[in-house]
């Protein structure tokens, strides 16, 4: 072998050895190592840092001191303690004998942020390290923070809106800023509240921020409940996006500094409730929604968005309008005008008592006017339950502990219906008030609508006032008061033929199956009181017939109990029936002619007691 491969190979054998010992970690006892990397905290951000242990050196890949039992610290405050602490440094800093910190790794960290003194973060620990970390980003001055890696973290923080502490633990966060002038990328993952989140940001320029100036951004945020469900979790599952513009406003005489953000975003989650929820906002009208997802452009600054173009869907309907949210002291307030083609309210509709009874369960708002809404709604055809409705105009207003809900229109089987319900509450229970009418209404296509037997058609219109108040939807029924008043013109009443009870009162085949009676005009008014429907100017009138009708209906129980007499006409035919028995099924039978007084009664028939309750 040549005297110079032999040099050749020993050099090679130098530098392998070299590179091996600078790759391995040296153990270094001397304090002076951790004041050396303090010296640029200090420097940059005045933090003190101590250390319980010994220093670990390692050249390779890039300059590296690690330090054990850390704790990193303002005005003689704690801020950081963390398990583990690496610290690298630019080598031409490090060859020059200055530190230059260019990266950040933190493991098992406990960081805590106090809660703020001041609107602006004033007074307090971080204000300083935040305010001097800003000021060198805008200047773009010196080296600058390229990595942080925080490992299994844990952050304590207190909620702006009412300074209850707050825990983010399990916290996984690299984020990277290669160059002063490129972009900043982040991604996280962590549990707050018993939910799973993962978060990543990008396109961020940090430089541009801290100086006052747009910068882009684009973010996603993903949610998830960790492990079952609970009753405070459940549901808690979405997801959110944003591709826009950041700004970080300086204060003026109107508005107060902080983040300006406007662009696209988009929100999903399959239930709304349990999402809010999470985020400690009370969800208020939003409880009823469940699944919902919202995209469009948007405006937001601290404690409130706008959206100008704004899509909505909620289950299978999709809407579009704009819409605006604020939240001030927790209290979720929502307005926005929206329109679809189709709308399907029919999870608004309570499921029926077994047996058809009015349901005995507690009602209250709370859970309704924790937040304020003011929403518009305009469809094309939309569906609450089992009745299909055109050309619909509806809202939905909450304030000061009431619940509105108005139809300013709406087409239903040929007519138009109109009305306003309103609800609020009380110590023990609801106050209730309806309000409404309906004009040239077909009633044979709204009973089949809500599958009651198609007993009488015609075109209705109809008028009704009730107030009420109860702890249960019971109570309310058993308590209502009120009028009504209904008018059918041009229509029959199937399975009853009144020509035939006039000739023969005490035949059954008056009622046969295919009988029918055809009338011009059929009014009735409802006074109501304590659940009991009077029954007065009850009139039908046609075929040369005139039938007056007079009883109850009792709203509680769903029955009716009303005595129909034919008045005698020019040829002196007369007859009267019972109609009694569940209201939307009663029975018919002729009465005998020793009831067939000249007037009805106004309390129930003696015949009739059998079915008053």
């Amino acid at each position: 072998m040549s005297r110079r491969t032999t040099l050749a190979l020993s050099g090679a054998a130098v530098a392998a050895l070299a590179l091996a010992a600078a790759s391995q970690p040296w153990t270094i006892a001397d304090p002076r190592a951790a004041a050396f990397a303090e010296r640029d905290l200090a420097r940059r951000y005045g933090l003190g840092l101590a250390v319980t242990g010994p220093a670990t050196l390692t050249l390779l890949p890039a300059p590296r001191l690690s330090f054990s039992g850390v704790r990193l610290s303002r005005a003689g405050h704690d801020l950081v303690a963390s398990a583990g602490l690496q610290v690298q440094f630019g080598l031409a800093g490090l060859l020059a004998g200055r530190p230059e910190i260019t990266g950040l790794v933190l493991d098992r960290a406990r960081i805590a942020l106090p809660e703020r003194a001041g609107g602006d973060g004033t007074g307090s620990d971080w204000a300083e390290p935040a305010a001097r970390l800003a000021a060198r980003v805008a200047a773009g001055r010196g080296r600058h923070l390229r990595r942080l890696v925080l490992v299994d973290a844990t952050l304590t923080l207190h909620d702006p809106r009412t300074g209850a502490p707050e825990t983010v633990t399990g916290l996984n966060l690299v984020a990277n800023w290669p160059r002063p002038s490129a972009a900043l990328d982040l991604s996280a993952a962590f549990t707050w509240r018993d939910v799973a989140a993962t978060l990543a940001l990008s396109d961020l320029h940090p430089r541009e921020l801290a100086a006052g100036a747009e910068t882009p951004v684009t973010a996603a945020l993903a949610w998830s409940a960790a492990g079952p469900k609970t009753a405070d979790s459940s549901g808690a599952e979405g997801g959110a996006e944003i591709e826009g513009r950041l700004v970080w406003a300086k204060a003026s005489d109107a508005k107060a500094s902080g983040p300006r953000l406007s662009g696209r975003g988009r929100f999903s989650t399959p239930a709304l409730p349990g999402t809010l929820a999470w985020l400690g906002i009370a969800p208020g009208p939003a409880a009823l929604a469940g699944s919902v997802s919202l995209e469009g452009r948007f405006t937001a600054r601290p404690g409130a968005i706008e959206s100008p173009e704004l899509q909505v869907r909620v289950g299978d309907s999709r809407l579009e309008g704009a819409g605006a949210a604020s939240l001030a002291r927790g209290r979720l307030a929502l307005s926005a005008t929206l329109a679809a083609e189709r709308l399907d309210l029919s999870g608004l509709v309570p499921e029926p008592e077994p047996g058809g009874a009015w349901s005995r369960a507690p009602l209250a708002l709370d859970g309704f006017i924790r937040g304020d809404l003011d929403l518009r709604l305009s469809a094309a055809s939309a569906r609450l339950g089992p009745v299909e409705a055109q050309d619909v105009a509806a809202g939905l207003l909450v304030r000061d502990g009431t619940v509105e809900a108005t139809l300013g229109r709406a087409t239903v089987q040929g007519g138009t219906v109109k009305g306003r319900a309103a609800l609020a509450a009380l110590p023990a229970g609801l106050d209730a008030r309806l309000q409404g009418s309906a004009d040239r209404i077909d009633l044979g296509g709204l009973f089949a609508d809500l599958g009651w037997p198609r007993w009488i058609l015609g075109r209705a219109q109809a008028s009704v006032a009730l107030d009420s108040a109860g702890s249960s939807l019971a109570d309310l029924v058993g308590r209502l008061a009120g009028r009504a008043a209904a008018t059918v013109e041009g229509g029959e009443i199937l399975g009853l033929s009144l020509v035939d009870l006039a000739q023969r009162p005490e035949a059954a085949a008056a009622l046969r199956r295919g009988g029918r009676t055809h009338f011009e005009r059929a009014r009735v008014v409802l006074t109501v009181s304590d659940g009991v429907a009077e029954i007065g100017q009850g009139q039908v009138r046609g075929g040369g017939l005139t039938a007056s009708l007079g009883g109850r209906v009792f709203l509680a129980e769903r029955r009716l109990g009303a005595e129909a007499r034919i008045e005698p006409g020019p040829d002196g035919r007369t007859g009267a029936f019972a109609i009694e028995g569940p209201w939307l099924r009663p029975a018919i039978r002729p009465l005998a002619a020793r009831l067939q007084d000249k007037t009805l009664p106004k309390t129930l028939p003696a015949a009739a007691s059998a079915y008053a309750p």
